[in-house]
């Protein structure tokens, strides 16, 4: 028979065990920020995103591993969507993060080259169609089209 206590590690280790399986958002290191992803349509298959950052006067620099035609592919998957993770101190002086969803040519939030200062927020919500950046799971839930 398993002791409470026993018990209580037992479950907490199988919850921990299914996060890390399934790319689940723990805890946002304190040095990173989470673009957090949704489509109604539940089709993620290869949507990424497009990382760059500007360093003042030159062309932009997307970060490293990340092309156009080679966009960073999402880092997880949690009960919004999926999500992207990456350091802060990659986006360079301004820390200022600029992005693309896409696949392919195929872009998301209208086309728009999207950006967001991780010094207000670390974590944004979008939702496939919608050109808003949302700084609340709550917000963006709001905003998801009711089928």
């Amino acid at each position: 028979m398993l002791s409470k206590r026993n018990f209580v590690k037992l479950i907490l280790g199988a919850v921990l065990a299914s996060n890390a399986a399934f790319g689940l958002a723990a805890d946002l290191p304190d040095d990173s920020v989470a673009i957090h992803y949704h489509r109604p349509d539940g089709k993620y298959q290869d949507w990424g995103v497009h990382l760059w950052r500007r360093a003042g006067g030159s062309p932009d620099l997307p970060l490293e591993g990340i092309s156009w035609g080679s966009p960073m592919m999402p880092s997880g998957e949690d009960d919004f969507g999926v999500f992207w993770q990456r350091k802060v101190a990659e986006f360079g002086k301004d820390g200022r993060v600029y992005y693309i969803i896409h696949k392919g040519e195929r872009k998301d939030q209208l086309g728009r080259d999207m950006d967001f200062d991780p010094k207000k927020a670390r974590e944004v919500w979008v939702v496939s169609g919608d050109k808003n950046i949302y700084f609340s799971k709550e917000e963006a839930l709001k905003a998801i089209p009711k089928q």
